[in-house]
């Protein structure tokens, strides 16, 4: 697989192993943009859907959040293969890890939501800071997963309190994880510049991909402080972009996807990007 930048739909139609989607995004050298959509948020405007929206401004990759496994239900298309179809890029499935298995919830990370979704381009496992769902935890339920599928699985563990320990991070990657996400600098309480390239630091040095999220709302910021978080998370070392689902109708601000592009990887990249034709 050819680096992220050069990619088409003719090469995200074929399915990757996660070490070629891993070093398609390394290859990139920190100019990989992935955006999530909210699975259930009826679109910012009815002929699309947000997925489409965020593609045209320049997302490089998808990851579907809170969706029923069972349904794959995504406003505005049909289900998961049909959203992949609309938008022409890889697109990933988040599950949230829980305390236990939660066999009754759809959303949840376990074997039998995953069975229903293995078709997935890629995974993050998901956990908040909830009662019982600890790194461990997160660990346990990344194994389990990993012995399924070859494809690229990411971690996502988020905390009230800000950042985690550096080595926490870098653990989900020696349990099985390709990457690992942590809150972009000043997008989170006590996101400063030092923590987070000590973050990112120490993933990398682990082999994995280093991720910062702007997942605090400021997915609709205005464009500067995008600009500067973007600008700030590349002097830190990240490997790919991503952008939570809480700015508008459930997925981040188009104008914030394009504003970070444009400070991340400049005109030619963010351009073609948009500009390139579904059939190619």
């Amino acid at each position: 697989m050819q680096r992220i930048l050069n990619c088409r739909t003719s090469d995200f139609t074929k399915p990757a192993s996660s070490g070629e989607l891993r070093q398609a995004i390394i290859a990139s050298e920190g100019r990989t943009i992935m955006a999530e959509v909210a699975a259930g948020a009826a679109p910012l405007y009815g002929e699309v859907t947000n997925g489409e929206l965020l593609c045209a401004f320049g997302a490089d990759l998808l990851l579907v959040k809170g969706m029923d496994c069972r349904t794959q239900a995504i406003q505005g298309c049909r289900d998961l293969q049909h959203f992949k179809q609309l938008t022409g890029r890889m697109v990933g499935v988040s599950l949230e890890v829980l305390a236990d298995e939660a066999e009754d919830n759809p959303r949840a990370c376990n074997l039998a939501n995953f069975a229903q979704v293995a078709d997935a381009d890629f995974f993050c496992l998901t956990a908040y800071d909830k009662p019982g769902v600890t790194a461990q935890r997160v660990c346990h339920a990344l194994k389990q997963i990993r012995a399924q599928t070859d494809k690229m699985i990411l971690v996502a563990k988020f905390y009230a309190a800000g950042l985690a320990p550096a080595e926490e991070y870098a653990s989900f990657i020696a349990a099985g994880a390709d990457g690992a996400v942590v809150p972009a600098p000043a997008s989170c309480r006590g996101a400063s510049e030092a923590r987070v390239e000590a973050a990112l630091s120490a993933i990398r040095q682990a082999g994995g991909i280093a991720i910062t999220t702007i997942s605090s709302s400021q997915e609709g910021a205005d464009e500067e402080t995008i600009r500067q978080i973007g600008l700030a998370s590349k002097r830190c070392g990240a490997d790919l972009f991503n952008f939570g689902d809480a700015g508008v109708a459930g997925m981040a601000d188009p104008q914030a996807v394009y504003t970070l592009s444009m400070a991340v990887r400049g005109r030619r990249h963010t351009w073609v990007r948009m500009a390139a034709s579904l059939a190619r």
